[in-house]
């Protein structure tokens, strides 16, 4: 039997998510093997709606499936101007599953992380942001660096999930963000892959150490307790 268990936002793994988000459904016999997609199966510069024969409907339209296994499927929201409960279902050879009502929203900002705790950033020459423990350097106060998320909405001009993200796309709207909990600047907010937000951002003057990370967009924010390393 197959069956969906949960469905969360693919960055923060917390109930929510908007069109152009990364989506994670967790469950059963969801599909009969394990892969990602690859190169042949987009077509035309278009994402795929179904993977070995497995494919997700997110409120009765195709959602984009980049991933799928036994227990786990993540997909991409498509576009849709409905918010509220709405009915996620996987279709797969052994059937369909139940259909399980989710929560979309206008918008969802989430970080995507290393090991749930520090946000996915990068220094502007591409290198990783890191902390004491890991690979990569830490951030410097007035040093602009590169974070990742998902969810912050739409763009202008609006750039169609269905489609591979060929040029970076602007955020139609404003995001506001903290780094320690003082106001950092924002010099690019956009759209540069498929769901895969980037938010350029200059370090405020703060001390040495594990920082909070906090944006907002729509009046939603992004999930709670994501860090970024700071050393002068």
């Amino acid at each position: 039997m197959v069956s969906i268990t949960s469905v969360s936002n693919g960055a923060s793994f917390q109930p929510g998510f908007a069109s152009a988000t990364w989506v994670s459904i967790l469950g059963s016999n969801l599909a009969p093997t394990t892969r990602t997609w690859q190169g042949g199966d987009f077509v035309n510069g278009l994402l795929p709606t179904s993977l070995s024969g497995v494919s997700v409907t997110i409120n009765g339209l195709a959602a984009y499936v980049e991933y799928i296994s036994a227990t786990q499927i993540n997909v991409l929201a498509p576009d849709d101007l409905t918010a509220g409960s709405i009915q996620v279902q996987v279709t797969a050879p052994l059937g369909k599953s139940n259909s399980f009502t989710a929560q979309k929203q206008q918008y969802a900002p989430a970080f995507f992380t290393y090991g749930g705790a520090y946000v996915a950033a990068q220094h502007a020459n591409y290198t990783p942001v890191g902390n004491l423990s890991t690979l990569g350097t830490a951030a410097r106060p007035g040093e602009t660096i590169l974070i990742y998320g998902t969810g912050f909405g739409p763009t202008n001009p609006p750039s169609p999930s269905a489609q591979l993200v060929t040029a970076p796309a602007i955020l139609a709207n404003s995001v506001q963000i903290t780094i320690g909990g003082q106001a950092a600047s924002v010099t690019f907010a956009g759209l540069v892959g498929a769901g895969l937000y980037q938010l350029n951002v200059t370090v405020p003057n703060i001390p040495n150490g594990d920082a909070t990370v906090q944006a907002q967009i729509g009046g939603v924010q992004t999930q709670t307790g994501v860090l970024v390393t700071v050393q002068q």
